[in-house]
C-alpha cells in the first residue's frame, strides 16, 4: 500500500530547552529526525512536516535528512499539507512528540485506512489523548488525503492532529492495540511514549541505544568491541559526536598501523590496528541509534577494507625484506584475496535464511584477521601472521561454500 507520512511539529516543549517538541534531543539528533526515519523505514514514500515556524535547528535537521536521500517537505498550514500528498496515497499521521518503536510504524503501514493505533485507558497512559472510555490514541493514525483535506477545510482554530484523529474515529476506524495478544508488542510502555520534555526524549534515545545490538559481524565485533561500544556510545551521543568523525579516525588509525608495520614498528602498528576496531564499533552504534546504516555506507566499507588489507600487505613486505623470502609477500597477497572472496561469499549467503547461524561470528573478516595477530605478537613470530590469515580465510571460504549449497538445497 502506497503511503506517506504527515508529521506534526508545532507544539512547544514543556521545559523550553529545544523550543518545539519536534526538536527535543534524541540519540544525538532531534526527535523529528527519528520520526521521519521510522516512517521512511516502514515504507513511506516521503514525509511532510506540518510546522508553523522553522527554527535554525529544524532547518539543520531537514538538511541532514535530505543529505541521506530522504524526501521531506515543509507545510505551513493544513491545506498546504494536504496539497503535498497524491490523491491515491494513504496518509500516516504522526503525533507531535511521539516516540514509537519500529514495530508500531510497520504494523500501521500494513493496515488500510482508517486505522488508529491505541493503548488502554489506564493511569500509566495518561499522556496519550483519550479516544473513548477504553482507549487512548497512541500517536499513529492512518487516513486518506480526502479526509485530511476535508479536515483542513473546516479546521478553524482547532488543533489539526486532534481534530483529524477524531474524524478518523468517526469514520469507523479500526483500532490497532499496541499491547496485548492481538496487538503490536507485549509491553506498551516500551513501545510508545509522548515526549514533551528533554529528559523523556533523551531517555528514549538511551533505551533505543541499549536495545540496538548487532546480530552480524565476526567475534571481535560481538564479544570485544560491543562491550566498549555500549559504554562509550551513549556518552558520545550526549555530546553530539558525529559517527563520520569516528569512522575517519578508524581509517586513520588503521592506515597509521600499516605505515608503522611497514617501517618495522610492530607493537605500535598492533596497538593502532586494535584501537581502530572499537572506534568503528562505536560509530556503528551511533548510526544505529540515529537509524542509519551501521556500517557507514559502501564507500566507508570499501576504504576500511583497503586499509585493513594494507596492514596485512605491510607485514608481508616487512617479512620479505627481513628474511629475503618473497613467499611471505605472496602469502600476504593471497590472504587479502581470500578475505575478499570470503566477504563476497558472506554477502551472497545473507540473502538466504540463516543456515548454521552459529558459524557466523567465527568466520574470517578484516576485524578477525587483525585480532589474529595477537598470538603471533606474543610469541614473536610476527611474520607468520599473514600465513595464518590465509589459512583462516581459506577455511572460511570452504565453509561458506558448503553452507551456501545447504541453503540452496533447503530453499529448493
Amino acid at each position: 500500500m502506497a503511503f506517506a507520512a504527515l508529521i506534526a511539529a508545532y507544539r512547544e516543549a514543556e521545559d523550553g530547552e529545544a523550543g518545539l517538541c519536534a526538536l527535543l534531543p534524541m540519540a544525538g539528533r532531534s526527535l523529528l529526525e527519528n520520526q521521519v526515519r521510522r516512517a521512511i523505514a516502514a515504507g513511506a514514500s516521503h514525509a511532510v512536516i506540518l510546522v508553523e515556524r522553522v527554527p535554525a535547528a529544524m532547518s539543520a535537521a531537514l538538511d541532514r535528512l535530505k543529505r541521506d536521500g530522504i524526501a521531506v517537505k515543509l507545510a505551513r498550514d493544513p491545506m498546504d499539507a494536504a496539497d503535498h500528498f497524491h490523491p491515491e496515497e494513504s496518509v500516516l499521521l504522526v503525533a507531535d512528540g511521539l516516540v514509537a518503536a519500529p514495530d508500531c510504524f510497520e504494523a500501521m503501514a500494513a493496515r488500510v485506512s482508517p486505522t488508529l493505533l491505541v493503548v488502554a485507558d489506564t493511569p500509566e497512559n495518561e499522556d496519550f489523548e483519550r479516544v473513548d472510555a477504553d482507549h487512548r490514541w497512541a500517536g499513529l493514525a492512518l487516513t486518506n488525503v480526502e479526509a485530511l483535506a476535508a479536515t483542513a477545510a473546516m479546521l478553524g482554530d482547532w488543533d489539526l492532529q486532534s481534530t483529524l484523529m477524531r474524524r478518523i474515529v468517526q469514520a469507523g476506524a479500526d483500532f490497532l492495540p499496541v499491547d496485548g495478544e492481538a496487538g503490536v508488542v507485549v509491553d506498551a510502555s516500551e513501545a510508545v511514549l509522548m515526549a514533551e520534555r528533554s529528559d523523556k526524549s533523551r531517555g528514549a534515545g538511551r533505551t533505543m541505544l541499549r536495545r540496538n545490538s548487532l546480530q552480524e559481524g565476526s567475534w571481535p565485533e560481538r564479544f570485544v568491541y560491543a562491550v566498549i561500544a555500549t559504554r562509550l556510545a551513549p556518552l558520545l551521543l550526549d555530546r553530539r559526536v558525529e559517527a563520520i568523525w569516528l569512522r575517519i579516525a578508524t581509517i586513520a588509525f588503521t592506515l597509521a598501523a600499516a605505515g608503522a608495520i611497514w617501517w618495522g614498528w610492530l607493537w605500535t602498528g598492533l596497538v593502532l590496528a586494535l584501537l581502530a576496531g572499537p572506534l568503528d564499533a562505536i560509530a556503528g552504534r551511533i548510526d544505529l541509534a540515529q537509524l542509519r546504516d551501521h556500517e557507514g555506507g559502501w564507500e566507508i566499507r570499501l576504504i576500511k577494507a583497503v586499509v585493513q588489507a594494507l596492514v596485512i600487505l605491510a607485514m608481508g613486505r616487512l617479512a620479505m625484506n627481513e628474511t629475503g623470502e618473497v613467499t611471505f609477500l605472496a602469502l600476504a597477497v593471497t590472504s587479502v584475496a581470500l578475505l575478499f572472496l570470503a566477504h563476497r561469499a558472506a554477502q551472497n549467503l545473507r540473502k538466504f535464511p540463516g543456515p548454521r547461524a552459529g558459524y557466523w561470528p567465527w568466520l574470517a573478516d578484516g576485524n578477525a584477521a587483525i585480532w589474529l595477530i595477537l598470538p603471533f605478537a606474543v610469541t614473536g613470530f610476527w611474520f607468520y601472521w599473514p600465513v595464518a590469515t590465509a589459512i583462516y580465510a581459506y577455511i572460511t571460504l570452504f565453509l561458506m561454500q558448503n553452507i551456501q549449497k545447504e541453503a540452496v538445497r533447503q530453499r529448493d
